[in-house]
């Protein structure tokens, strides 16, 4: 009988019966399962670490494969990305407003080194108009973009469009600059620099405690009609005509800001002003000390031409026969009684400026807070921004005024005329007269002659007296009131897009629903309003023609330089020489009394406590002195305004 399991094939398959045995053969008659190493743990362990050893070699190829796929990925990712950039690069359009910009930038910077504009007056401009800045920026980029494109072919790639890193900095170190200038300025205008002790008047006070003198007094012959130029960087101005010698009558009160006696002394001579020049053409400067200012005062022959320059200080000029030209940057003006033409420059928006009495034509610009011009028997102009407005009384030319929001134009004004920054108010206008503004209300009293009014968002009020001329108000967001001379003659045409119109004119009729039109006692000079958002009045008023004002009261010639009181019980030249003389004695003193303690080193304790109390009573001789002259300068200051003032009356 055979021992070959079914359907297996006999053993050995050869036949041949030395075959090796195998342990793991299940066919051969002698297999043991017990010798099987199928079955031995430990067997099985290593095909276990065999397979996982298999698995971790499998696991190796694949991340490397994975790896290598990425790398390639990243490399052809970045070869696309560099390729794009190089494209937008050759496509990028470059903008105009980096070199425009760089070249506003160094002409600003020119014009105020050069001394065309003014440093103080440009940044009071930027602080308020700096945000434009980036509006042109935007709209120039806008107009360059809209032209690339309108010129571009239709099938052409699309364009990149920049203006630059360096471009956006500037604009932002622009941005800051306009914000801590607004910021300065708003400060100024509510007094909020006086928390660091700052309060218009320099900084000289942080230089140390203030030291005072008043110099003796200097004169200076001057050739009759003469120029004099008058240069203070630091300190007021003072001039009158009332000298009737020929010569320049010249006083000096001296302040200076130190901590030490020796440089006060130092500061205090070198602050004495020179006459430099010929007789005919004299120029008197004073020099610039650190932490110094000298408040100069003169007594001139009134015919002298004057020229003044004030970097910072107030300007006063009285009872002059002569052209006058006035310069001041940081400080109030004030001039009367002028004979002759007045120009004044102001160069800060926080000072006044005002003109009186004056027998020429009148002209202030610049910039400043309130301008008032007064009995001006020539023309008047006022040409530039005055922020706390402008007052205007009785002139007889014409009458100009020009800002960056209003122009106005007067043939005479016979009244008053005033503008702020809500109302312009006029009263006895002679025309032709112009009106062009906006954002106010206009109010006319008494218009006589031609007028035309150009306004937009306010109301206009308009009382016209005879003879009525060519009458034309153009209004926008607005009402329109007009009252005409019941007995005056015209050709009305009045319209409105949006509102009523009323008339108290019989002879007017309404074709339509916001328009009027008619002629009145036959007709003449055409009468034009036109307003939107807005009604029309248009009245009657029983006003005749104007009157012209009473002449001025005729400039007298160089009053007679008054006397001082008598409680001094001497003319004022005498007080002034014998001040000086006991200031020139107790300064002797003091300078002996120093000298004599210096060259002594062998004195006594005793005597060199002598020479101390004696220099002590030099200084308080000194300090008498100058009380002296001071009062007696003041007595002398009162006494001229108080002639001044009788005469006037």
């Amino acid at each position: 009988m055979s021992t070959t399991p079914p359907n297996q094939p006999p053993y050995p398959p050869s036949g041949d019966t030395n075959a090796p045995f195998d342990p793991t053969n299940v066919n051969d008659p002698r297999y043991d399962p017990s010798r099987d190493p199928r079955y031995d743990p430990r067997w099985q362990k290593a095909q276990q670490r065999y397979y996982r050893d298999q698995q971790r070699m499998a696991d190796r190829q694949g991340r490397a494969q994975q790896k290598a796929a990425a790398a390639a990925w990243k490399m052809q990712a970045r070869v696309q990305r560099d390729q794009m950039k190089m494209y937008w690069r050759g496509q990028r359009r470059t903008s105009l407003i980096g070199p425009i910009l760089l070249i506003t930038i160094g002409l600003i910077f020119f014009l105020v080194h050069s001394g065309k504009i003014s440093t103080i007056g440009f940044f009071n401009w930027y602080a308020h108009w700096w945000p434009l800045l980036f509006i042109a920026v935007g709209v120039l980029r806008l107009a360059e973009w809209a032209i690339d494109r309108a010129m571009a072919p239709a099938d052409a790639p699309p364009m990149r469009y920049s203006i630059g890193g360096g471009v956006i900095f500037v604009l932002v170190v622009l941005a800051c600059v306009g914000l801590a200038s607004h910021t300065l300025q708003w400060r100024a205008d509510n007094n909020g620099m006086q928390f660091f002790g700052f309060k218009g008047e320099g900084m000289e006070h942080f230089f140390g405690q203030k030291h005072e003198e008043d110099a003796a007094p200097m004169l200076r012959t001057i050739q009759a009609n003469g120029s004099l130029s008058i240069v203070n960087p630091r300190g007021d101005i003072s001039v009158a005509g009332t000298s009737d010698d020929g010569q320049i009558h010249l006083s000096v009160h001296k302040s200076v800001y130190t901590n030490s006696d020796n440089a006060a002394s130092d500061r205090m001579r070198d602050l004495t002003p020179v006459f430099e020049g010929a007789d005919d053409n004299l120029t008197l400067r004073v020099p610039t000390v650190q932490g110094g200012t000298a408040d100069v005062t003169l007594l001139v022959p009134p015919a002298t031409h004057l020229l003044l320059n004030s970097t910072r200080g107030d300007v006063h000029v009285t009872n002059m026969k002569a052209p006058l030209v006035v310069t001041a940057d940081n400080g109030d003006v004030e001039v009367a009684a002028i004979t002759g033409p007045v120009q004044v420059h102001g160069n800060n928006r926080h000072h006044d400026i005002s003109v009186r009495s004056v027998a020429g034509d009148a002209i202030v610009d610049g910039t400043g807070d309130e301008v008032t011009l007064t009995d001006v028997t020539g023309s008047a102009t006022i040409h530039g921004d005055f922020f706390g407005g402008a007052n205007v009384q009785r002139v007889s030319g014409r009458v100009a005024y020009n800002s960056s929001r209003t122009d106005l134009n007067f043939s005479k004004l016979y009244g008053s005329f005033s503008i702020d920054r809500d109302d312009i108010e006029a009263d006895q206008v002679v025309g032709p007269a112009l009106v062009q503004t906006r954002s106010r209300n206009v109010t006319l009293n008494k218009v006589s002659g031609e007028l035309k009014v150009v306004n937009n968002h306010g109301d206009v009020k308009v009382d016209a007296a005879m003879p009525v001329g060519s009458l034309t108000i153009d209004n926008q967001n607005g009402s329109v009131t007009l009252t005409l001379p019941d007995k005056g003659k015209f050709n009305l045409q009045a319209e409105t897009s949006d509102g009523d119109v009323h008339s108290e004119f019989g002879a007017t009729n309404s074709p339509g629903k916001g328009i009027l039109t008619g002629t009145v006692n036959g007709g003449g000079p055409q009468v034009r309003i036109n307003t939107s958002h807005g009604d029309i009045s248009v009245s009657r008023n029983m006003t005749g023609g104007l009157t012209p004002p009473p002449p001025p009261q005729k400039l007298s010639g160089v009053p007679v330089p008054p006397t001082p009181p008598d409680t001094l019980n001497i003319p004022m030249p005498d007080v002034n020489a014998i001040t000086a003389n006991a200031l020139k004695q107790a300064q002797d003193a003091l300078e002996a009394s120093q000298k004599s303690l210096e060259d002594a080193k062998d004195l006594t304790r005793e005597q060199k406590e002598q020479a101390r109390r004696e220099i002590e009573q030099a200084k308080e001789k000194m300090k008498e002195a100058r009380d002296k002259q001071r009062q007696a300068d003041q007595l002398a200051r009162d006494a001229a305004r108080k002639a001044k003032q009788q005469q006037d009356q």
